[in-house]
């Protein structure tokens, strides 16, 4: 049946432009921007090759010679080229790859169209089997914007080599773990912790984030009971009084417990994964990714054991004891823009570029996790310890909103807390800051809640 289908469709596109084209160029940006994730380029350029042969044998006379970028700058970088490239109104792009975070101002913009009618179109040739709660993140006023590329978590990971040098064992460092997953540890216990290690003198530092401005950082506002959304209004929330407490959390990393640089973030990525990661690295705890893992092996030539060995990971504990842990999920997904000629075409060589053995590769070999069920019996998938474990941690994931205005949001969130950090505002200023600021530009699109 799912083979008919694909007949029919290839057959009625190539009734619909066999007279009129023999050749159509497309052209597709993805994006990093860590080097791992090259196949969401190659899995492209292969489901480009895989649909031209069905053209060839479905007798339609039209091929796709598809044009794939890949940058590998960084996520601002890449987005400031795609929004000059979008409103230059001149160049070629008919698939798009980001952070499904950018579904909701570029759709406000108009610069990628619901493809709705396409996923139901082309839903038998292996849509189905994407993980249901996927679909949530490709989302935007109720339509469908995208196809999940990938997804991954976000671990709380901990050097297990420095922790056995600190004088715990394998096994008390795995029931550690599990406490900060179920809410008997909490993150004033890793606190603790971190300055054990600091304290002994095994590491210079206890605790480091991202350096940049991302979404990381959400993991603590969620550990805090912070809402960030309401769902039924569409809009953004300052939620005050939990806010203030996890900015009073970023504030005494830095300032109290002294755990945490003032001056991590503008650290370049680079220095990050070589002190937390490296083999001489002086650092307890990371707030990191699935991701890192391969970067990992690649900067340092890490095996599978090595990563074993070496490294521990739990969810972002909870601020009050007898919760849960948290993480948070950034699924990558393919859009179909306004400016595509061809948005059947598109949404084609996104569902095609989605299949199960491509996204395996693409998934181990970059640290990220599957889409698809089907993917987790993949034997490439499977055999992979440490995906396997860390696939563990989905049940306690979330999503940043898919809200045009949360870039803007954002930031004056990661000003704020670089000022904390930094000592150069109190939380109560903080609170202002961001108050005031989010007033100011996102006015009736913000809620806040005293």
């Amino acid at each position: 049946m799912k083979k008919l289908g694909m007949l029919m469709v290839l057959l009625i596109i190539g009734t619909t432009l066999m007279f009129s084209v023999k050749t159509i160029k497309m052209v597709a940006w993805t994006v990093g921007p860590d080097d791992p994730s090259i196949n969401r380029k190659v899995n492209l350029e292969k489901a480009a090759e895989r649909l031209n042969k069905m053209l060839e044998t479905a007798g339609a006379d039209i091929r796709i010679d598809l044009e794939v970028s890949f940058d590998s700058t960084d996520w601002g970088s890449y987005k400031q080229r795609a929004l000059i490239a979008f409103q230059s109104g001149k160049q070629q792009i008919d698939i798009i790859t980001s952070g499904h975070d950018d579904i909701g101002m570029w759709a406000a913009a108009n610069y990628i169209i619901p493809i709705d009618s396409y996923v139901k179109e082309f839903w038998d040739l292996g849509l189905y089997d994407i993980i249901p709660s996927l679909w949530k993140s490709t989302k935007f006023k109720g339509k469908i914007y995208a196809i999940p590329q990938d997804t991954e978590a976000r671990p709380l990971y901990a050097r297990r080599d420095k922790l056995r040098e600190m004088g715990y064992t394998d096994s008390q460092i795995d029931e550690m773990m599990k406490k900060f997953n179920t809410g008997e540890y909490t993150l004033y216990d890793l606190v603790k912790i971190a300055q054990e290690g600091i304290r002994k003198g095994v590491v210079k530092w206890g605790l480091w984030h991202r350096p940049s401005k991302g979404i990381d950082y959400f993991q603590i506002f969620t550990s805090f009971g912070a809402q960030i959304y309401d769902q039924t209004t569409n809009k953004l929330v300052f939620d005050e009084p939990n806010m203030r407490k996890a900015f009073q959390f970023f504030y005494d990393i830095s300032n109290k417990y002294k755990i945490t640089p003032k001056t991590l973030i503008g650290t370049p990525w680079n220095s990050v994964h070589s002190s937390f990661a490296g083999p001489e690295g002086n650092v307890l705890f990371h707030m990191g990714g699935t991701w890192n893992v391969a970067e990992w092996k690649k900067m340092f030539g890490y095996t599978n054991e090595d990563i074993k060995e070496k490294f521990a990971f739990s969810l972002t504990p909870s601020a009050y004891k007898g919760y849960p842990g948290n993480t948070l999920s950034h699924p990558v997904v393919y859009m179909v823009t306004s400016r595509s000629k061809y948005p059947e075409l598109a949404t084609l060589l996104i569902t095609l570029a989605s299949a199960a053995d491509l996204n395996a590769k693409h998934a181990i070999d970059s640290g990220h996790l599957a889409i698809r069920f089907e993917e987790m019996s993949n034997q490439y998938y499977a055999k992979d310890e440490f995906t396997k474990e860390v696939t563990k941690l989905l049940p306690y994931t979330s999503f940043i909103p898919n809200n045009d205005r949360f870039d803007e949001y954002n930031k004056s969130i990661f000003d704020a807390i670089t000022a904390l950090e930094a000592g150069r505002f109190t939380p109560d200023q903080a609170i202002r800051f961001v108050e005031m600021t989010l007033k100011s530009r996102l006015k009736d699109n913000v809620i806040i809640k005293k």
